[in-house]
């Protein structure tokens, strides 16, 4: 297996607006520049998730049997730059409004918040065609979280019962079970040959003759 088309040390930088021959290794830097830019990046981020998720409930504070939590959250776009490094990699920001409800024995708590979660995609290179997209996902600290209740006694809970914590726990599982869905996968997983084969007739209909009149020379 090869990893790290990007990263070998004998091909130059690509350039990516000039014109002219190539030497393979150039070529597929370039190509893999191109094809996976940070815009399409993003994009596919957006399409890949959709507009919504939702999980739970399941178990939480002692034992898991204390309380349980339910999460529904709503997408924004994701932003995101391109970070130096040997292989192609983003920063990606993945904002989300989440409704966050906690169920306790005698009461139900609504908690309203936004949450930026910071993730990193690298581009990997493998034979003999391949591209896989490592993402990366946070740690609990690096989750950045604005979370607001209208109730006093929510308030008092946020505190006594750390739901900040708790939170950011659960956005984390939330976003490896999203993560891991086989579809989700297969978009991490690019079997390029594969994807030139299937569109390869659409292409061919770009520069193929359309008729007798077309093979006419002159």
């Amino acid at each position: 297996m090869v990893d790290g088309l990007m990263g070998m040390a004998d091909v130059p930088a690509p350039v990516l607006y000039d014109e002219g021959p190539a030497s393979y290794q150039l070529f597929g830097v370039n190509w893999v520049h191109r094809v996976l830019h940070l815009d399409r990046i993003l994009a596919t981020v957006d399409q890949v998730l959709g507009d919504q998720l939702a999980l739970g409930p399941i178990g939480a504070g002692p034992g898991r049997a204390f309380a349980s939590i339910s999460f529904v959250g709503t997408f924004h776009p994701t932003t995101g730059h391109q970070i130096p490094a040997e292989l192609l990699t983003y920063a990606i920001n993945l904002p989300i409004s989440v409704v966050f409800d906690l169920d306790l024995p005698m009461d139900r708590l609504t908690f309203n918040g936004e949450v930026i979660i910071p993730l990193v995609m690298v581009v990997h290179t493998e034979e003999p065609l391949r591209l896989r997209l490592e993402i990366r996902t946070p740690t609990e600290e690096q989750i950045q979280l604005q979370l607001h209740t209208d109730t006093r006694r929510g308030t008092v809970i946020r505190k006594v019962a750390g739901i900040d914590g708790e939170l950011r726990r659960f956005v984390l599982k939330v976003i490896d079970t999203e993560l891991n869905k086989p579809y989700v996968q297969k978009a991490m997983n690019l079997d390029m040959e594969e994807l030139i084969a299937e569109a390869w007739p659409a292409l061919t209909q770009q520069f193929l003759p359309r008729g007798p009149e077309d093979r006419r020379s002159g």
